[in-house]
């Protein structure tokens, strides 16, 4: 078993019997004793660190005497910042940008990594084919297998490299936030020529949650031609038509083919003298949806879209609810760029821990250089990251 190290969740700590395994290692200079499962103990001898790979280092490791097994612990691996995550027949660890370090295999009732077979620069089991694919997955918003591999062979989006993936993949965040019953064949197309002819509008909430900014509805407008869309978050229904009127106008101004017609619903927030009177003077034709058929308001679709994406997101790292709004809006981000050709190498999993780096001037000699954050999505306004600075809870 000495070749053997074995996944280990009701372990303290990683150890090890077997000094070969150490790339560093230091002498304790107090007692500390592990007691194995048959009651026996085992002084630690030293503490130090293991490369298992070129991802995967272990620090604090304990050399303990007369041990036969090489453990590694589970509450070490999610203290030091690692997802361990167990399905049948697999185990599977990875970073904090969602990058597969390690795949463990079973070995009894137990999960081990057997470095017998390889060589000491890759000493861990090589990550399947599918680790890419699991993490565009994550990066694309929880994007369907099938229609990320799709985009991929067709090299339909630019930094999206070639992917491959093993049979019946499962997402349980997808199963969470995705599930709905069996819906009608849908029967809705798109019925315009060319981008800005018509635009679909619709109002989501309230939510049982105020975001972080004390939002309680978002406003969804999706253009007809070619699905791209806007959202907008509110304090109140009402607040709609402002933010109506600055996109109408501004595509106006964008487009060279005249906007024709604006589709709602029958709600109060769209179906008022303001609206009447901006269309009106606009010469344009404000089109509802007949009550209780949604499918007749081409955003239904995108709002569905966007809020299996927002569930799916907020489940994965278990992120507060408070951060709707930002998933909204990553969500947005990103279904805007799947059908396209931009550039998607900046993407990353949405709720993922990060870390940014301090500015050097405030720095004392021996604090830390970086603060600990959550990714929260894409500025609107510039090329940056939206996050959130646990510090700041």
């Amino acid at each position: 078993m000495k070749d053997v190290w074995i996944m280990d969740s009701s372990c303290s700590r990683h150890m090890t019997g077997h000094c070969k395994w150490f790339s560093s290692l230091n002498p304790v200079s107090t007692k500390e004793y592990i007691t194995f499962g048959d009651n026996g103990q085992g002084k630690v001898l030293g503490v130090g660190s293991v490369s298992l790979s070129a991802k995967l280092s272990l620090r604090e490791v304990a050399f303990v005497r007369n041990m036969g097994f090489n453990l590694v612990s589970v509450l070490q691996l999610l203290d030091e910042g690692f997802e361990v995550r167990f399905k049948k027949g697999a185990c599977h660890v990875v970073d904090a940008e969602e990058t597969l370090v390690c795949s463990l295999l079973p070995f009894g009732q137990v999960f081990r990594v057997d470095l017998t077979s390889v060589s000491g620069s890759a000493r861990c089991l090589v990550a399947s084919p599918s680790a890419d694919i699991w993490k565009w997955h994550r990066r694309l918003g929880h994007l369907s297998f099938d229609l990320l591999l799709k985009l991929s062979s067709m090299g339909l989006i630019q930094g999206l490299p070639k992917l491959r993936a093993e049979k019946d993949l499962v997402c349980h965040p997808c199963h969470h936030g995705k599930m709905v019953a069996a819906s009608h064949i849908p029967v809705s197309q798109v019925m315009t020529s060319y981008p800005g002819e018509l635009l679909h509008m619709d109002t989501v909430g309230p939510a049982r949650v105020a975001s972080v900014n004390g939002k309680w509805y978002v406003l969804v407008v999706v253009d007809d031609f070619l699905r791209f869309s806007w959202v907008f978050f509110m304090d109140f229904k009402d607040e709609a038509f402002g933010f109506v009127r600055d996109l109408v106008l501004r595509l106006r101004n964008e487009s060279h083919k005249a906007m024709r017609a604006i589709r709602s619903d029958n709600g109060g927030e769209f179906r008022n003298s303001r609206f009447e009177n901006f269309y009106r003077d606009l010469d344009l034709e404000h089109q509802f949806s007949s009550p209780y058929t949604p499918p007749q308001n081409g955003v239904e679709r995108k709002n569905r879209t966007l809020v299996e994406m927002v569930r799916t997101m907020l489940d994965e790292h278990r992120t507060p609810r408070r951060f709707w709004a930002e998933a909204v809006n990553t969500a947005c981000y990103i279904a805007n760029r799947i059908f396209l050709q931009p550039s998607v190498k900046h993407l990353r999993a949405f709720g993922c821990r990060c870390f940014m780096l301090k500015k050097a001037g405030h720095l004392d000699k021996f604090e830390s250089h970086c603060l600990d954050e959550i990714f929260l999505g894409y500025a609107s306004s510039s090329r940056a990251f939206r996050v959130w600075i646990l510090e700041a809870k």
